[in-house]
Order: C-alpha cells, then sequence, then structure tokens
C-alpha cells in the first residue's frame, strides 16, 4: 500500500526532472528546435527504469511529450517523439538488465562497456530515428536535413546516457554511502583542481595565451584519474559532469578547443569527447574499486586464519604432552604441525601483500653484503629440514645492496621455498650473488617442472598459478610470488621470471640498486651440499 501510494510521487519526480532537463536541452538546439546536443533527458529515464522500475515508463512518455508540445511541432509530432524517446529508453534498460547486470553494471569493467553499447550507442538510434521521422512526416523539418539533425539527436542521447545516467544511477544505488571526514580535504582539493583545469581548458585562458587551437583537453584526464583511483565511481561519475557543466558554458561563449567549429558541430565534438572520457573513468574506478575490495578482502582473511590456526597449535602442544608416542601417533602429530606451519606461512604473506599494497610497510635499510645475508637465508632454511631431499648449490660473491634486512630474507626464502615446491626431490637448486654493472643480482634456479611460456608474464599476479600435480602436497595460493615482486619494488629493484619450458625447470632474478661495499670482506667459496646447506669462507 505504502508503495502504491508513493508512486504517483515517484511519476511526478520523474516527469518534473525529463521536463527541466529537456528544456535546458533544447535551449541549446542548433540545427532544429527539435534536436539539441546536450540531452540530459537519456540518462534521467534509463537511471529511472533501471533503480525505479519499468511502471515510471508514462513519466517518461509525458515529459518528452511536454518538452516537445511547448517548443515545437504539433501533438502527433510530439506524440511520436514521446514514443521513441520511451522506447528508447525500455530498449536500453532491457539490455543493460539482461546483459549488463542492471544497475550493477558499473560493478565489473565487462558491465562498463556492455552499458555503454547498449544504452549509449544501439538504443539511441531509435528516439532519433523515430523523432527525426516524425518531424519530416509533419512538415516540421526536411528530407534533406535529416542526416544532420539524426547525427545531432543521436550523439546528443549518447552523452545523455554516458554522463548523467551512471551519475543518477549510482547516486540512487549508493545514497547511503559517504566519503569519510578524513578525505574530506582531499576531495575539497579534488574538486578546485577539476574546476580550475576545466576553466583553463576550455575558458578564456587559453584564448589569453594564444593556446586556444592547441589540443590540451588531455589535461583534464590528471583529477578524473586521481578520483578513479581515490575514490568511487559516484565521484568520478560527479567530476565529469562537473567538468561537462564547464565545458559546455564555456564552448557556448565561443571558448575552449572545440570552439573553432560551428556552435553545433563544437557541442558535437565536446559530446563526443565527453561521453569517452565517462566511460573509460568509470571503468578505471571499477578498477580500483576491485583492487580495493580484493586487498581488503586478503586481510580480513589472513587475521580471520590466524585464530584457528592458533587454536590448532596449542591443541597439537597439548597432544605432545599428554598423547601417545608410538610411531603412527608422533608421525600424526608431526604432519599436523608441519601443515600448520605451511598455513602460517601462508597467511603472512596474505597479511603481507594486504600492507604492502595498503602503503603499510615501511622498509628499515641498511647497507648489506647480499653473499652473507642470502647464505644466511639458506641456513634457516636448512635448518628446518625442508632442503634436506635436494640438492643446493650455493655461489656468492661479495656484492652490497641498501635492504631490510627481515625483508630481504623474506624475499629469498619464498623463492627458495618456490623452488623446492616444484622441484621433485633429488633435483637442484642453484642460488647465486653477483655483481653486474651497477646491480647487485640474487638468482634462484632449479631442475623442476618449469613454466609454460603462456604463464611466465603472469607469474607474480596474485590469482595465477601454474599446473599442480595431485601427488604435489604442498600446493600454495600463489602469494609468495606475489610478495616477492612487491618487496623487491620497494625496494626500488625489480624481479623476473624465466623458464625454456615446461619439464625444464625455472629460475627468478632479483635485481636491486647496488652500492659500494660498505667495508673489505673476502670472498664466498663456492658451496655444493647434499641434504643440508654450510657455510664457509
Amino acid at each position: 500500500m505504502l508503495a502504491d501510494r508513493k508512486y504517483p510521487l515517484t511519476l511526478a519526480a520523474v516527469f518534473g526532472l525529463y521536463v527541466i532537463f529537456g528544456k535546458i536541452g533544447l535551449s541549446l538546439a542548433v540545427v532544429h528546435a527539435s534536436a539539441s546536443p546536450v540531452w540530459a533527458p537519456t540518462g534521467i529515464a534509463l537511471a529511472a527504469l533501471l533503480t525505479l522500475g519499468y511502471r515510471v515508463w508514462p513519466a517518461i512518455f509525458a515529459g518528452a511529450f511536454c518538452v516537445n508540445i511547448t517548443t515545437a511541432g504539433s501533438v502527433a509530432t510530439s506524440l511520436g517523439i514521446g514514443v521513441g524517446n520511451t522506447l528508447e529508453a525500455l530498449l536500453a534498460a532491457y539490455l543493460v538488465d539482461r546483459y549488463a547486470n542492471g544497475a550493477q553494471a558499473f560493478d565489473r569493467s565487462q558491465d562498463v562497456f556492455k552499458f555503454a553499447g547498449f544504452a549509449g550507442l544501439l538504443s539511441p538510434t531509435v528516439s532519433a530515428t523515430v523523432g527525426v521521422a516524425s518531424l519530416a512526416l509533419g512538415g516540421y523539418a526536411t528530407w534533406p536535413d535529416f542526416d544532420q539533425i539524426w547525427l545531432t539527436w543521436w550523439l546528443g542521447d549518447v552523452t545523455g546516457a554516458l554522463i548523467f545516467g551512471p551519475l543518477l544511477i549510482l547516486w540512487v544505488r549508493d545514497w547511503r554511502s559517504h566519503v569519510s571526514r578524513g578525505r574530506l580535504l582531499e576531495v575539497a582539493a579534488l574538486w578546485l583542481t577539476t574546476t580550475l583545469i576545466g576553466l583553463a581548458v576550455f575558458g578564456e585562458g587559453l584564448t589569453h595565451f594564444g593556446l586556444m587551437t592547441l589540443p590540451l583537453t588531455f589535461l583534464c584526464t590528471p583529477p578524473l584519474v586521481w578520483a578513479a583511483v581515490r575514490f568511487r565511481q559516484r565521484e568520478a561519475a560527479m567530476l565529469v559532469a562537473v567538468l561537462s557543466g564547464i565545458a559546455i558554458w564555456a564552448t557556448l561563449r565561443g571558448f575552449g578547443p572545440f570552439a573553432t567549429a560551428t556552435a553545433n558541430e563544437a557541442l558535437l565534438l565536446l559530446q563526443v569527447f565527453m561521453g569517452t572520457v565517462s566511460v573509460m573513468v568509470i571503468a578505471r574506478a571499477e578498477a580500483e574499486a576491485a583492487n580495493r575490495a580484493k586487498d581488503e578482502f586478503l586481510a580480513m582473511l589472513g587475521h580471520e586464519l590466524r585464530n584457528p590456526l592458533a587454536a590448532i597449535i596449542s591443541a597439537v602442544s597439548i597432544l605432545d604432552r599428554i598423547g601417545g608416542h608410538d610411531d603412527v601417533a608422533m608421525r600424526a602429530r608431526e604432519a599436523i604441525r608441519h601443515q600448520i606451519t605451511h598455513l602460517g606461512r601462508l597467511v603472512d604473506d596474505l597479511l603481507d601483500i594486504a600492507h604492502v599494497t595498503g602503503g603499510d610497510i615501511v622498509l628499515t635499510c641498511e647497507p648489506m653484503n647480499l653473499a652473507t645475508s642470502v647464505q644466511q637465508s639458506v641456513s634457516n632454511l636448512a635448518s628446518t629440514g625442508r632442503l634436506e631431499r635436494h640438492v643446493v648449490d650455493v655461489r656468492a660473491e661479495p656484492v652490497w645492496a641498501n635492504a631490510d634486512p627481515t625483508r630481504l630474507n623474506q624475499i629469498v626464502a619464498n623463492l627458495i621455498t618456490n623452488a623446492v615446491k616444484y622441484t621433485s626431490p633429488g633435483g637442484t637448486i642453484r642460488i647465486r650473488v653477483a655483481g653486474e654493472e651497477d646491480e647487485a643480482v640474487i638468482g634462484v634456479a632449479d631442475t623442476g617442472i618449469g613454466i609454460s611460456p603462456s604463464l611466465l608474464p603472469h607469474m607474480f599476479d596474485l590469482p595465477v598459478q601454474g599446473e599442480r600435480r595431485l601427488d604435489r602436497a604442498q600446493g600454495g595460493l600463489g602469494v609468495g610470488l606475489t610478495l616477492v615482486r612487491r618487496l623487491v619494488e620497494l625496494h626500488g629493484g625489480r624481479v623476473e621470471a624465466f623458464s625454456e619450458g615446461p619439464g625444464r625447470g625455472s629460475e627468478f632474478i632479483v635485481r636491486l640498486p647496488r652500492i659500494p661495499a660498505a667495508k673489505p670482506i673476502e670472498s664466498q667459496s663456492v658451496l655444493r651440499v647434499v641434504g643440508k646447506v654450510a657455510s664457509a669462507r
């Protein structure tokens, strides 16, 4: 009952918005009184259908009829335009609902582009064709002008769908969400920057400096990218609309990079530019939102996993004290302890990835001899027994770099653990430390299962894993290599993966900026150890 009572108010609100912005749009018409290159009602109608439901279509039809009957044409032509505009909105809403996830179309980049295709490019052809044909058949437009009027009408509807549609949908959908108080200063700076750049690019500033004809519209993109990276899609869509308003106002006054053409052509060029920018910025904002959600999930997952792990570790300790001491029980407890240790490393890696991505990790760097540090890392791993089934060949030459000792050990340990994981017992793992011109190099090579060429470019991406065999119990989430890359990049270096293909082993090479030796040290000897690792000078 309450919904039915609100229905007339909803129709009235949609009707009012449609008429107000429709009259504003037609006040900018040049080629024909009923064809404007700026047509926000397309976005209003689409947003209303996607967020309020298809029952609001009468308000769209009535709004379109009212706008046109009070501007130009007859009752018949206004009815034809009203039918065309309503069919356009219904078709766009249906296609977006069916193929682009409806009002949630901006939650995935692929749906953003589907929205642009269905609502922004395809559906406006209905309104433009029906509307201009109605005017021509009614004698209010000439057939020779059909093409020009149709193009203006179509592009006006396209940009209305691409600029105002997303803005209104996101506002209605996410009206409860707010920007945190701690970011209000950044929001103010972003709005001010966007406004100033918009006035500089499209306003009189270019004219005074003789730069009006130069293609400086690209200067508008940095603040929009800023909004996409730091905020949600709603804020990005708002800035696009603000920038579009500034650009239209300045272009109508004869300023800006598009003002050299006729008034209608200038607005058409401007709308094409702003529509393209809108789609790309919203898609970029979606990608950044997905990255932020992934990082938040990793952090939450890591913290949630720590609690049950702590309980399991305590339970194993109790079993050690009160449980049986026969071989079966001892092997079972050892297997549990081993798997708990593995899970603990995974949790730590997940938390570290979230911290690195969020900028929460601060390195404490100092001059380090990488040969000494790497050999210590290898010795620590050997003491855990994880290298006992492989041949470990360490070749370490003194080379220095500024590095965080803890994080460098983490990098080396993850690379060696990865090599152990994919190298069968009896295989060889070769670790080298050397200097190459201005770089300090750490390499970890193995004779394991290798990497396929298609997988190589994605080895350090979080979701990617190579082929797992059923007998390989030490499979993981693939987070170790992702963490390696991010930690290496924090040190100002880079990491690369190489392989000649499946079954031919692989090699990972870390390159860090090299520094002069902090103190003289003798060269390390070459070590070849089977079943254990020792240090020697």
